[in-house]
Parts: structure tokens; sequence; C-alpha cells
């Protein structure tokens, strides 16, 4: 009976130690997943950190680029800008800012500029000549900085992006 008695007074104990076993492996687990989770969430925040640095270093280079080339087109603009040419000045004032030149009209001050480059060489100085030689070049590029900082995309890295359908809060 003593045994029985021994018995019977364990089971108290081992249920004590099931309990104890069991809160300790369910608090751990918990701790585990939201260490876990913490992570995920400083992952994330360093993600978006380094996107919004991408969209400011992207400004800022639209704020220098651009204007560099645009400056450099204006300083063209004004050496190729004469009373006598009305159709040519007309159409360098589409040049902008903005730009409301069409393909048609581009192709059309391309061919006034080759004009004067070529045609009028005895007429005109050099520097108007090299004016009407690159002017054309400037404006490719200048379209050219404006579609690639207008199409800049953001490429997720492999291994750090996180499915939209995985929920962070298990």
């Amino acid at each position: 009976m003593d045994v029985e008695k021994a018995a019977i007074a364990a089971v108290p104990a081992v249920a004590a130690a099931g309990l104890s076993y069991g809160a300790a492996r369910y608090w751990s687990a918990k701790n585990a997943r939201q260490k876990l989770l913490d992570e995920q969430a400083a992952e994330r925040v360093a993600l978006v950190n380094r996107i919004i640095e991408l969209e400011k270093a992207g400004a800022l280079i639209a704020q220098q680029v651009l204007p560099l080339n645009a400056a450099f087109q204006a300083m063209l603009i004004k050496e190729l800008t004469h009373f006598h040419t009305p159709v040519m000045d007309a159409l360098m004032v589409k040049l902008g800012p903005p730009v409301t030149l069409t393909a048609d009209e581009e192709s059309q001050l391309i061919y006034e500029l080759h004009h004067r480059s070529r045609d009028l060489a005895d007429e005109i100085p050099q520097s108007e000549r090299d004016a009407a030689e690159m002017l054309p070049l400037v404006m490719a590029r200048v379209r050219a900085d404006t579609a690639t900082l207008s199409d800049m995309e953001f490429v997720a890295i492999p291994g750090t992006a996180i499915p939209e359908h995985e929920d962070p809060n298990p």
C-alpha cells in the first residue's frame, strides 16, 4: 500500500513537471518566434530605408544631371537664335523647359540645323556651325537622361523579399 500511496503522491509532481516542461517549451518557442518576427521587421525597415535612400539619390541625380544638360542645350540655343531664322527659332523655343517638340518638329529642326551648319558654312562663324552640329546630340542626351530617370525601377534582392501573402504576425 505504501507503493500505491507513493505512486498517487507522485502523480501531482509528475503532472507539475509535465506542465512546467510544456510551459517552458511554449514560452521558448514563443520567444524564438517573436525574435524572428522582430528580425524580419528590422529587415523590412532596413529595406524601406534603402529604397528611400535610392529615391533620394535618383532625385539628386535628376536635379544635377538634367539641369547641366539643359543648361548646355540653352547655351547652344542662344548661340543659334537669330531674328532672320524664325522657323528654327520657333522650333528651338519648344525645346523647353518643358519640351513640347513633336517628332516631326524635331526632324524639321534637325534639318534646319543641318542646313545651317552645311549650306551656310561660309556665311556664319565656326562657333555657330559647331553649335548647329552639337544641338541634335545634346537634345538626344537630354531625352535619354529624362527617360532613364523616369524609367528608374527598383529591383528586389533575392532572399530578402517577403512574400505578400505572408503574415508578419502569425
